[in-house]
């Protein structure tokens, strides 16, 4: 990964949109996304994962915090989400074009993905703004492993706020295989 250059501080007044350092949460996780929405990228030789994706406005800084760090976008083999609504999947579009990947998601936010829209099952449906549709969503099943090399992402089925939503768990261990965390990604 690349040296970090100066870092931007967030605020408890940062908006959704303002630009964020990426830095390393733990081993082979990396935080970029911005100052007011979560964008994890978990690394490894054989293809990274990236988790959520932030607004439309957002895609293409996680696209550039990526490359800060040092990785391609190019080597992203799959995208996940926490839930299907504006503020975590408005950017996946821009991220599939960029990366190439696959979203996968578990089946209840299948459609409103490919729509770019929510229906009547979700229940901030009134309050919500659509986001650009996105081509190639693949359906996990609850409790389902992603692998990606030595990367296995569990999905676990999280609804309520959102009808799709998904909390995910996966080791994060560095170098060594000597210091692993578990780590559990839930918005």
């Amino acid at each position: 990964p690349a040296p970090a250059s100066a870092a931007t501080v967030c605020t408890d007044k940062s908006g959704w949109n303002d630009p964020a350092t990426p830095l390393r949460i733990h081993a082979n996780t990396w935080y970029v996304g911005t100052c007011g929405i979560s964008a994890l990228l978990v690394t490894s030789d054989e293809g990274h994962v990236l988790v959520d994706a932030g607004t439309p406005q957002a895609g293409a800084q996680v696209v550039d915090n990526i490359r800060k760090l040092g990785f391609e976008p190019a080597d992203v083999k799959a995208i996940v989400l926490s839930h299907e609504h504006l503020d975590h999947a408005g950017g996946l579009a821009e991220l599939q074009r960029a990366t190439a990947a696959p979203v996968y998601a578990r089946a209840p936010a299948v459609d409103t993905l490919k729509r770019g829209a929510s229906d009547r099952s979700d229940p901030q449906l009134e309050a919500l703004e659509g986001f650009p549709a996105v081509a190639v969503v693949r359906t996990l099943g609850d409790e389902e492993v992603l692998r990606v090399g030595p990367i296995a992402m569990r999905a676990i089925p999280t609804p309520g706020h959102a009808p799709g939503g998904t909390s995910w768990t996966w080791n994060a261990c560095d170098d060594t295989g000597s210091d692993c965390r578990r780590i559990v990604y839930a918005d």
